[in-house]
C-alpha cells in the first residue's frame, strides 16, 4: 500500500505501529521530528505514549533502550503519564546496567560489538554531565578504538563493513569528538576516508568491499555523511533536531 505521508499510515493502523516492538514508535518519532512534525499529535495519535512504558520498551533489549532515548531527546520531549526525569533516569540506568564489564555493549554475549557500542554512545551523549555516564562513555570509546582493524575498518561476522564505520562516525559527532581524534585514525586513515572505500560510482554505498550497492549501507552512509556535514558547519548533531522545531 502506498501512503502519501506518515500520518496516513498511522491512521490506517489506528495508531498502533507495533504490539511487540516499541522501537517502531521511536523510529517514527525520529522521522517526524526530522521533518518538523509533532509526534505527540500525529493524525490525532500521541506516539510518545508507548515510550512511557519502560518494561515494554526494554523488553527488546539494549536496542529498545537506545532508540527510546534517541527519540525522546531528539526533540526534548516529555512523556505523557510518566515523570520525564524518572523515565529518562530509568532508561539511562538500564543502558548503564547493560554495559559489558570491561566496556562497550553488545546485543547478546559478553564481547563488545562496534555497532551496538556506537549506538549506545549516541544515546548517552546528552548525559555526560553524570560521572557514571562519562566513565561508561570513555570505556566505550576505548572499546571502539580497540575494535578497529589496522586499516581503520570494523569487522562484523569477520567481514569489513561500512555500517559499523557509519555508526562510529555518528557516535563521535554526537559526543563532539573530532573525526581526526588519534584514537580513531589508523595508519593515517580517518573514519570518513574508510567509509569512502565502500562508495560506488553511482553515489550509493556497498556493505562489504567486494559487494554491490546496498540499500541499508547507503542509508546509513548518508546519515553518517549528514552527521559529518552538521559537525563541520556548526549545526546541531544528527540526533539533536531542535533546530527543526524552532
Amino acid at each position: 500500500t502506498y501512503y502519501k505521508n506518515v500520518e496516513d499510515y498511522i491512521v490506517s493502523v489506528d495508531g498502533v505501529l507495533s504490539r511487540k516492538k516499541n522501537t517502531e514508535y521511536s523510529r517514527v518519532i525520529l522521522a517526524l521530528t526530522a521533518i518538523g512534525k509533532n509526534p505527540a499529535d500525529a493524525a490525532g495519535f500521541n506516539l510518545l505514549l508507548p515510550l512511557g512504558d519502560f518494561d515494554e520498551t526494554v523488553r527488546q533489549g539494549v536496542n529498545g533502550v537506545i532508540f527510546a532515548l534517541l527519540a525522546l531527546d531528539s526533540g526534548g520531549y516529555e512523556i505523557p503519564e510518566a515523570p520525564e526525569a524518572e523515565t529518562r533516569e530509568l532508561y539511562v540506568g538500564e543502558l548503564l546496567r547493560r554495559e559489558i564489564p570491561d566496556g562497550g555493549w553488545a546485543l547478546t554475549g559478553g564481547t563488545p560489538d562496534a555497532d551496538m557500542t556506537a549506538m549506545a554512545l549516541q544515546a548517552l551523549a546528552k548525559y555526560r554531565d553524570r560521572q557514571d555516564v562519562e566513565d561508561a562513555v570513555q570505556r566505550g570509546l576505548a572499546a571502539l578504538s580497540a575494535l578497529q582493524e589496522p586499516d581503520g575498518a570494523y569487522l562484523s561476522w569477520d567481514e569489513e563493513n561500512s555500517e559499523s564505520v557509519c555508526q562510529v562516525i555518528v557516535a563521535l559527532t554526537e559526543l563532539g569528538i573530532s573525526l581526526d581524534d588519534e584514537r580513531f585514525v589508523k595508519n593515517g586513515q580517518t573514519l570518513p576516508q574508510v567509509l569512502e572505500r565502500f562508495a560506488c560510482e553511482d553515489g550509493s554505498y556497498r556493505h562489504s568491499l567486494n559487494g554491490n550497492s546496498d540499500e541499508m549501507a547507503t542509508e546509513q552512509a548518508f546519515y553518517a555523511l549528514a552527521a559529518i556535514h552538521r559537525a563541520e558547519t556548526g549545526k546541531t548533531t544528527l540526533y539533536d533536531m531542535t533546530d527543526v522545531m524552532q
